[in-house]
């Protein structure tokens, strides 16, 4: 993978992020008090996913012009660590959320579907990709 590809990637990570954060708002301030915690994760990782599956089709079909099967995938395994290291650290070092309650959102037997967003990010960019090589 070359630097622009790299480069790009960052960015379309970055506006996920941004969207993601501002998703989290939405959902503390308007969907919990009116659906509930657990719904309101829900449909929270359900718009998240929309936005990380558009945001891959606009990077991999719009941005990108050359690509490999092996770029998509490391484009996602970059989108994930930098998902799963700004959580952590922006949670705990920042926020000051005890690691109990930053892994409980990672707990599919808890209700709790956030590794969904992750799974997408991942298989996002080659499931969104229209020339897959």
């Amino acid at each position: 993978m070359d630097r622009p590809t790299v480069q790009r990637s960052l960015e379309v990570w970055l506006f996920i992020a941004v969207a993601a954060t501002m998703n989290g708002m939405f959902r503390s301030l308007f969907l919990v008090p009116r659906l509930g915690d657990h719904m309101a994760h829900v449909l929270s990782v359900l718009i998240l996913i929309i936005v990380v599956l558009l945001s891959s089709s606009v990077l991999v079909n719009r941005i990108l012009r050359e690509y490999a099967n092996s770029d998509l995938f490391l484009i996602g395994i970059l989108w994930v660590v930098l998902s799963v290291g700004v959580d952590f650290v922006f949670e705990y070092y920042l926020l000051k959320v005890p690691w109990t309650a930053i892994l409980h959102d990672y707990n599919l037997f808890s209700g709790r579907i956030w590794i969904c967003v992750l799974t997408t990010e991942f298989f996002g960019p080659w499931f969104m990709a229209t020339d897959k090589r």
